[in-house]
């Protein structure tokens, strides 16, 4: 699995390739800091004394480019604040800007159904809606300095706060009651959508009503069963203002990827659209994702000394294998000999004990057996 096979999910949907420069004017970050993951920006002063920023984040580049109906992918390095250092930090995603509908929605979940997928077979795709739960809290009372409370509560499956709440007065018995079943929720997103349909949550029936119509599309592109609901999931209800979602898989102990509709955003750059996407954090699959590697080359090459004429047989010998697309290493027999770390190979040829024919090379690729 690599950045090539996440590009051509997203091509066969249709979605093309953005591409960015690694630094955008320092204003357009500072303007928009409630978006950002990470409000540490790395800057620096243009040779025009423009004050320029090293990207943080790709989502408000996209934005900010584009002002019709867009569907993009992208494969870009971000640089953030993490753990109290900066880093660079390997980005796959993808963005749907414009009109974004129901179908789009539901693209995009598949979209990020499949990139997890590519990743692992057993992979775990949450899903929940800020719109649903602002639209349950603002129904129970709740005032806006409490809702904050109870979001933060909800990322933490924080029922004890919830009764904290209930005792301080800031919330009713049948609020807490609520919410707690809000906040405890999950479920396969079918059967999922039963349960809510038999709770008592102001808008339960009509957010049913959408699910239900939604796990008919992901059916269609065969993600369902893979897909979740949990209320606890509330990402940064800032930011986004319906669906989010956010995939996991069982070789890394974090979420690795993260999405949502976020059409505050564009409303806030001017621009009457809609939009939605995720972003994966390939350093986390490199981190803990590595493929069994059983050779480091395919042949090592023995040879002896400063002859100019050995010389030649090595350089005839890489020239046979590496053009039958073989990878071979050669190496001077006393480095071979106190090497602390000898390269594995597939095989190894001794040039002056046992000679190289390369007419005795089968026509392969890497990979392949060899003669």
């Amino acid at each position: 699995m690599t950045t090539t096979d996440f590009n051509e999910l997203y091509k066969s949907f249709g979605y093309r390739k953005f591409k960015m420069s690694k630094f955008e004017p320092y204003d357009l970050y500072a303007d928009y800091r409630d978006f950002l993951t990470s409000r540490e920006l790395i800057t620096f002063t243009d040779l025009d004394g423009t004050l320029l920023a090293m990207k943080p984040d790709i989502t408000l580049s996209i934005i900010k480019n584009n002002t019709g109906e867009e569907k993009v992918y992208y494969n870009e390095n971000v640089y953030r604040a993490r753990n109290h250092h900066y880093r660079e930090i390997q980005q796959v995603g993808v963005e749907c800007v414009g009109k974004v509908d129901f179908y789009c929605e539901a693209e995009i979940l598949a979209m990020a159904a499949k990139s997890l997928a590519l990743i692992s077979d057993r992979y775990v795709l949450r899903v929940s809606d800020v719109g649903f739960l602002d639209q349950a809290m603002a129904a129970l009372g709740l005032s806006p300095s409490t809702e904050a409370k109870t979001a933060e509560l909800f990322g933490a499956k924080n029922t004890a706060g919830l009764k904290a709440l209930e005792n301080a007065g800031e919330i009713t018995a049948e609020a807490e009651k609520a919410l707690a079943a809000l906040m405890e929720f999950y479920a396969p997103f079918e059967q999922g959508i039963g349960m809510i349909e038999g709770m008592d949550v102001p808008g339960a029936p009509e957010f049913a009503a959408k699910l239900r119509q939604e796990a008919e599309v992901l059916r269609a592109f065969g993600v369902l069963d893979s897909i979740f609901l949990d209320f606890s999931l509330v990402n940064s209800m800032d930011y986004y203002n319906g669906i989010v979602f956010q995939g996991a898989v069982p070789q890394i102990p974090y979420e690795l990827l993260f999405g949502g509709r976020y059409d505050r955003l564009p409303r806030k750059m001017g621009k009457d659209m809609d939009a939605i996407g995720f972003a994966i954090y390939l350093d986390e699959i490199d981190n803990y994702i590595t493929p069994p590697v059983k050779y480091d080359v395919d042949y090592l090459l023995v040879y002896d000394g400063e002859d100019a004429g050995n010389a030649v047989k090595v350089a005839e010998a890489v020239r046979a294998l590496t053009s039958r697309g073989y990878q071979a290493r050669a190496v001077r027999r006393d480095m071979a000999e106190s090497m602390q770390q000898r390269p594995r190979s597939r095989f190894t040829v001794d040039l002056a004990k046992d000679g190289f024919d390369p007419e005795s090379l089968r026509e392969n690729t890497r990979g392949g057996a060899a003669e």
